[in-house]
């Protein structure tokens, strides 16, 4: 059983409770906007793309739209029905599946070339970090790209949140192996938290 198992159950329990606030949200900016930091950073298509916490696809449709060949990870239920009512499934598979072990997906003995992990990152308890970070960094090609975006702040309050630095984070993928190619932090704008980018790059 992973660590936190009770954390990551309530954790998806919190997104079946507030999947269509979230939705709304996420889907209120287009993923051209959310991923810009990204854009001279992708790889070339098609390539193997994996997005971890998808949600309602927004980003895994776009990634699908340039061509590359997208898995999409996502163990909340209601999330992923979001997805299909949207229409994100149609040339995605989608697999319900979490960190930090990504049981399934490791399974497969599958190497992307481009890994997408947004905000999800404040959902992992600290302990869950180092063994989220090898297993990402772990199902890399040579050269592969693994994207982490996620916002800073104090976690919220009736909610399965931890604060989280993009320093902590970075130091993990370092000494992981992983090459940095990339570390943006973002100031707070309105009704936007202050958020972290990071980008990494796995050795050839």
């Amino acid at each position: 059983m992973a660590p936190n198992a009770d954390l990551a159950v309530d954790s998806i329990e919190w997104y079946n409770l507030h999947a269509e606030s979230v939705v709304d949200r996420h889907e209120s900016i287009r993923a051209t906007d959310a991923n810009a930091w990204l854009r001279k950073d992708l790889p070339k298509s098609p390539a193997f793309v994996l997005d971890v916490g998808a949600g309602s696809g927004r980003d895994a449709a776009w990634l699908r739209s340039l061509g590359h060949k997208v898995i999409a990870v996502e163990p909340c239920p209601e999330m992923a029905a979001h997805a299909r009512r949207l229409g994100r499934c149609r040339d995605i598979e989608w697999i319900d599946d979490r960190l930090p072990e990504l049981a399934k997906v490791t399974a497969r003995n599958s190497r992307f070339g481009f890994i997408l992990a947004n905000a999800m990152w404040m959902h992992l308890a600290p302990d869950e970090r180092a063994p989220a970070i090898a297993s990402l960094i772990g199902l890399l090609s040579p050269g592969g790209m693994l994207a982490i975006a996620f916002s800073q702040g104090t976690p919220e309050a009736n909610g399965p949140f931890f604060e989280c630095q993009g320093e902590e984070i970075l130091d993990i993928a370092l000494n992981e192996g992983a090459q940095l190619v990339k570390f943006r932090k973002r100031l707070p704008a309105l009704m936007y938290p202050p958020s972290v980018q990071i980008l990494l790059r796995q050795p050839n």
